[in-house]
């Protein structure tokens, strides 16, 4: 299933790049809306405050939220580099962590419940911490603000009610 939403994650954002359209940004975080023939997806994107690490060069980070009709909505971030094999991508809220799935550059939580905490959790501090390995073992960290999210996240849940 993560596959299957990582193939369509590409297919959105890198083919079809001119079907995006940014609908408004609430300080930190800018709401999308993206066509690709009759779907529309909805999402909520931001990149990271503060990057730190022992990492040579890498692409640009940034961290998701995506509206999945009928569905949990969900999380994925990417580091900007293709993950290490078999290791985890940390989110920390302080001293509450989750363990993202990590396929190539872009990881998720493991299942919906987390989506649903991780979103909630998103919702009650203002900044969370996310560490990756690159696949030649360097480590990275980037701090994402939540100043804005809470209103970003409300109108994309909005626009995505409008395309149903």
């Amino acid at each position: 299933m993560k596959f299957t939403k990582y193939c369509l994650f590409l297919t959105l954002f890198f083919c079809d790049a001119q079907a995006q359209e940014l609908q408004v940004k609430f300080q930190d975080w800018s709401v999308f809306k993206a066509k690709r023939g009759d779907s529309v997806v909805c999402y909520v994107a931001s990149t990271p405050i503060k990057r730190e690490g022992n990492y040579d060069k890498r692409g640009e980070p940034y961290f998701l939220v995506t509206e999945i009709i009928n569905d949990a909505d969900e999380i994925s971030v990417s580091s900007g580099f293709i993950y290490k094999q078999k290791s985890d991508v940390e989110l920390s809220f302080g001293s509450k962590k989750y363990h993202l799935f990590p396929y190539l550059s872009v990881a998720w939580a493991n299942n919906k419940n987390d989506d649903i905490d991780i979103i909630k959790e998103m919702q009650r501090v203002e900044e969370f911490v996310v560490t990756g390995v690159t696949r030649e073992g360097k480590i990275a960290s980037d701090t994402y603000s939540l100043i804005g999210f809470s209103q970003a996240y409300k109108k994309m849940k909005e626009n995505c009610l409008e395309t149903i």
